[in-house]
């Protein structure tokens, strides 16, 4: 899929199919922002959506589909007023026992940097600019969801 079929459904809410690779993941997103910053939405709310969107889709990238199967990222995003919600399925494998990854607590005050981890950091990214985020496993799909709020 070269082009991601993005579908605008109603003002404010879209619904995108995407190939579950990297490539089609950055090009989904670049689409996805624009779209939605000529619908005027602003950018205190598309920076956090975009970052969150592309840790969480490339996690499903790699991760769900880490057999190489290939797949797809079904993603709606509705814009509620200040927010926006998202809703992401899959039908790779699940979560790890079926549950999101919990918040890591780095100390990076006293790690030089050198030391630091090469990763782990996406979902603590996730938690600190998301709020309701869920997830559960449904008729064979993994179902993740947030909101994120308007910064004020």
């Amino acid at each position: 899929m070269s082009t991601p079929n993005i579908e605008n459904r109603q003002p404010g809410s879209h619904e995108i199919g995407v190939v579950a690779n990297p490539n089609a993941v950055s090009d989904a997103l670049v689409k996805l922002c624009r779209d939605l910053a000529v619908q005027g939405t602003p950018a205190e709310l598309l920076v956090p959506l975009e970052l969150v969107l592309a840790e969480v889709m490339n996690n499903i990238v790699e991760h769900a589909y880490s057999d190489h199967s290939t797949g797809e990222i079904a993603v709606e995003v509705n814009l509620e007023g200040p927010s926006v919600r998202c809703r992401l399925r899959d039908q790779g494998q699940a979560m790890p026992g079926l549950q999101l990854p919990r918040e890591k607590e780095f100390n990076l005050a006293n790690i030089a940097v050198e030391d630091l981890p090469e990763g782990g950091f996406g979902w603590s990214l996730i938690h600190s600019l998301a709020y309701d985020l869920e997830y559960e496993r449904k008729d064979g799909e993994n179902r993740t969801s947030f909101r994120i709020d308007l910064a004020s």
